[in-house]
């Protein structure tokens, strides 16, 4: 997959019957509308977006939607950053829709160009206006092409609690062009990494491993490297989510694992001074810590991952954060169920499973070791 006409077709089939497809290309946003007549996506386009994506590609999206002959009737832009995953722009991305359907409209598509953060709030304004309309997720970061532009989770944030609002609803076409991640700063490329890690330790050992062996050419976006770990990660999220697609087997529920600390950490700090992933590597952490703690993972394996995390340059433990912030941020997360705690640990590096009811005192001494 390392020329620019080669490319991966995923499929993602839901447990009721039904899918959609995940294409990972190279170049696939300079031919959008192309790529859109190629999987019989009829409609007018909605476009979501934010500032910072649509400066790089307006050009050549409007160009592309123009020559495949659809009609973009709405740019809606949002400001960059964990902050536009409000309530508020919720609102707001309704309201426009509402206003730009005069009942002429043959039929309304969303398609969200950008992050987890666009995707979220457009996949979960799709799922409200009038009941659901089709959506399109076509991700530009390595977070959202590795993991939340499939899958169907999507929500807006709330003071109390990361992802604390939101719905499941399926995108009906997932587009991931493997070039757009050339734009990205280190950092956001870092943050993304952290979910394959996530994919690795939960489901595949040899894809933890490979992540070890290819750091650096992963970071450095070599192709071949990076089209091998977004096209596992997709495979691996897509085969759970044909099991599990509302997280009610407990097959799904390993995709949370490091989420529970990273995203009460993430809630105690302010969305903002964390990445998601660097916040989900710490959470990572404390997860494989209190593995260890309980006799479930052997001895040397919370080191490797460790390390791994560390070549990443994900920082193992955070700076000036107040543990019971923290913990209260904890309780509110939907795997407490009725005051009982829940949390993805880990058997080995490829394996894992859910811990109902595990001792506070393990839990506030393993994430106290990752706050100093």
């Amino acid at each position: 997959m390392g020329d620019e006409k080669s490319r991966d077709f995923l499929s993602v089939r839901l447990p009721g019957g039904g899918g959609y497809r995940v294409r990972i290309e190279w170049g696939s946003l300079s031919r959008l509308g192309a790529v859109l007549r190629d999987e019989s996506i009829e409609g007018e386009i909605f476009l979501l977006s934010d500032r910072t994506v649509w400066a790089l590609y307006a050009k050549q999206v409007e160009g592309a939607l123009q020559d495949a002959g659809y009609e973009l009737l709405e740019r809606f832009l949002l400001n960059e950053g964990e902050e536009s995953k409000s309530l508020e722009n919720w609102r707001a991305v309704l309201d426009r829709l509402a206003a730009v359907e005069d009942g002429t409209r043959r039929r309304l598509v969303l398609l969200n160009l950008g992050g987890g953060v666009v995707g979220d709030l457009g996949g979960f304004a799709a799922a409200a206006y009038r009941r659901g309309i089709p959506f399109i997720q076509v991700p530009t970061t390595l977070l959202a092409q590795v993991d939340s532009s499939v899958g169907g989770k999507t929500g807006v944030n709330h003071p109390a609690g990361k992802n604390l609002i939101g719905a499941f609803r399926q995108p009906c076409l997932v587009i991931a062009d493997l070039s757009t991640l050339k734009t990205l700063p280190v950092r956001q490329v870092r943050s993304g990494l952290v979910e394959v890690v996530k994919y690795g330790l939960v489901r595949d050992g040899a894809l933890f491993h490979y992540l070890e062996e290819q750091t650096r050419p992963i970071l450095s976006l070599e192709p071949d490297a990076l089209a091998h770990v977004v096209t596992r990660s997709c495979a691996i999220k897509a085969e759970i989510v044909g099991q599990d697609e509302r997280e009610e087997r407990g097959v799904r529920t390993l995709l949370n694992f490091g989420h529970t600390f990273g995203h009460a950490l993430e809630t105690a700090v302010g969305y903002g001074r964390l990445t998601h992933g660097e916040a989900v590597g710490i959470g990572i952490l404390c997860a494989a810590r209190i593995s260890t703690i309980l006799g479930m993972l052997a001895p040397g394996r919370y080191e490797r991952i460790e390390a791994l995390l560390e070549a990443i340059a994900i920082e193992p433990r955070i700076h000036g954060v107040d543990p019971e912030r923290v913990w209260e941020a904890m309780k509110r997360d939907k795997k407490f169920l009725h005051g009982r705690n829940r949390f993805v640990l880990l058997e080995d590096i490829g394996r894992a499973r859910v811990v109902e009811d595990v001792d506070a005192g393990i839990l506030e001494d393993a994430l106290r070791m990752h706050l100093v």
